[in-house]
């Protein structure tokens, strides 16, 4: 199998707003110069990958797995970047893949314009520079987060929009993606929604009559014209009171501008938090307006009467986990009944999936799931001993590995030798043509059939390599919890993902890591052996450890 120079190529936002040396094609340019004045790369197979609009303080990045996937089957010879922030800004994952990975599988590394080549490195520690230069990047792609995030709330200051989305009612205008224009379609449904508000219709009642008109939902709307906003079709394809109270609440409607609703909590993790309302920015009139802000406010009044209660607890114990088994939607919760209880909407506007309108006690639902997480906890830390046992086995099986790439790779090389002695004597008139031609392609084969071997050894190790993590992650979750007597909320909501609920006699608690060791039935007799059932409409692809109590 033939090896291949790599071209890495990456552009941030962020980036992009430093200007055209950052840019993809002048990455592009200063790589195949670099490439085109070094005389052993002449004629190599070079392949591209490329990573447009993504940041460099994770690896997070399709470009960068499809190269390192290329990588681990042994196609890759040279990795060539612009510099060390183009493949990476975090500090401790660049260097790992600098002075561990890529010389242990035997793959070169250049960055142009830090004048680094990984050959000059063999046998030896990168000079310094090498890892104060990847500290910088780090620190500087902290600096400029900051000055992003400045950036981006002086501008939604001016009122200018930067959301992914357009909210359902409006379109970004074509020619300015800043700019919102209304949706003419979808504002019509948002106006019949305040109007019968304005009727006194509850957001039920609104809800029931879009259903049964056949109104498409906001979710399915975007889906059809062309968004790429991941949607459910099952899940989202009705209008429930929370999607009608959600468009009630939005004085976007109004033409007000709302922004900075939420922060990014960690550079690079894209996970954000919801930020206080008092630190909102607001612009009257920024946005063309779908409804008067006086119908907006003449609702205000009424507005807890048709919604409910607005101000969800998201502390409780299995908030938005709880979710009804036959049509995948979060099951509405009820809290101010004297015992707290859950209940499935979609049943009051279809009976298409078979779901119930029963009431499911809040406490029950918990006592189940702690019930499972005890179960599961014993289990686990029970597993830990063997996953310890596994962690020996592994790295006596990366020693071996390592041995056996070095044998192979020794082997290649002295097959390549004997190739070019070989031809030494074909050139000498040692050995005639025809006697050259076959040497050759018996070496060929043989490279290849060691190439080959050793691409397998290294996806076998990388395998089982990735199997321990995931085990020592998911097994961690539970050991810190091992000393709990009764298991809490914060213990809960940490290692349950999701709960369905099928009928009174049938809960399903599913774990939050993948791992797919076992699946344990749970009843009032205890664990009764390895089940598999199958995952609910609209529930998670594939279960993760699944529980199922059985109240009897």
């Amino acid at each position: 199998m033939d090896k291949y120079i790599t071209e890495y190529l990456r552009l941030s936002q962020d980036d992009d707003n430093a200007g055209e040396s950052n840019s993809i094609t002048s990455q592009r340019q200063i790589i195949e110069n670099y490439i085109g004045a070094v005389p052993e790369f002449s004629g190599l197979p070079v392949k591209e990958f490329i990573d447009d609009g993504y940041s460099g303080t994770n690896f997070e990045r399709p470009g960068v797995k499809q190269l390192l996937k290329a990588v681990r089957k042994g196609e890759v010879s040279c990795i060539i970047v612009k510099d060390f922030s183009r493949f990476g800004r975090q500090y401790l994952e660049v260097s790992k893949f600098i002075e561990q990975i890529f010389p242990y599988l035997g793959v070169r590394f250049i960055a142009v314009n830090d004048h680094y080549d990984s050959n000059n490195h063999k046998g030896t520690t990168a000079d310094i520079d090498v890892p104060v230069r990847n500290m910088i990047n780090a620190m500087y792609s902290k600096d400029t987060s900051k000055k992003v995030k400045s950036a981006k709330r002086t501008q939604m200051q001016n009122g200018v929009f930067s959301n992914a989305f357009a909210p359902f009612g409006y379109m970004k205008d074509e020619t300015d993606k800043h700019r919102l224009l209304i949706d003419e379609p979808a504002a019509e449904i948002v106006r019949r929604i305040f109007t019968l508000a304005a009727k006194s219709r509850s957001a039920f009642q609104i809800a029931d009559r879009l259903n049964a008109e056949g109104i498409i939902t906001p979710a399915l709307y975007k889906k059809r014209n062309g968004s790429k906003l991941a949607v459910n079709d099952k899940v989202r394809a009705l209008w429930t009171n929370g999607m009608v109270s959600r468009i009630l609440r939005d004085e976007r409607y109004t033409g007000m501008f709302i922004g900075g609703q939420h922060e990014t909590t960690q550079i690079g993790s894209g996970k954000k938090r919801p930020t206080p309302q008092e630190k909102w920015i607001r612009i009257p009139g920024a946005l063309p307006a779908i409804i008067t802000p006086e119908l907006f406010n003449s609702l205000a009044a009424n507005r807890q009467k048709f919604m409910g209660n607005t101000k969800p607890n998201t502390g409780r114990m299995l908030y938005k986990k709880v979710r009804c088994g036959y049509c995948g939607h979060v099951m509405k919760y009820i809290g101010d009944a004297p015992k707290p209880y859950y209940l499935c909407d979609t049943a009051r506007y279809t009976k298409q999936y078979g779901c119930r309108r029963e009431r499911f006690r809040e406490q029950q639902i918990i006592e189940a799931v702690k019930t499972a997480v005890q179960l599961q906890l014993a289990v686990m830390l029970d597993k830990e001993k063997l996953c310890r046992n596994g962690e020996n086995e592994l790295a006596q099986g990366i020693k071996t590995a390592q041995a056996a790439n070095l044998r192979l790779d020794n082997e290649i090389g002295q097959q390549q030798a004997f190739k070019r002695r070989l031809y030494e004597r074909y050139k000498g008139g040692g050995i005639d043509k025809t006697t050259f031609i076959r040497e050759c392609e018996k070496i060929e084969r043989n490279v290849n059939i060691k190439t080959t071997e050793r691409s397998e050894l290294l996806a076998q190790n990388e395998k089982q390599t990735d199997t321990l993590n995931s085990a020592h992650k998911f097994l961690g979750s539970f050991s810190k919890y091992q000393y709990c007597i009764e298991p809490a909320g914060e213990m809960v909501n940490e290692l349950v993902e999701a709960v369905y609920i099928y009928n009174a006699d049938r809960i399903e608690a599913r774990l939050s890591f993948r791992m797919n060791w076992f699946s344990l039935l749970l009843t009032s007799a205890g664990p009764v052996g390895p089940v598999s059932p199958p995952p609910p409409p609209g529930g998670p692809v594939g279960p993760v450890g699944t529980f199922v109590y059985a109240q009897r």
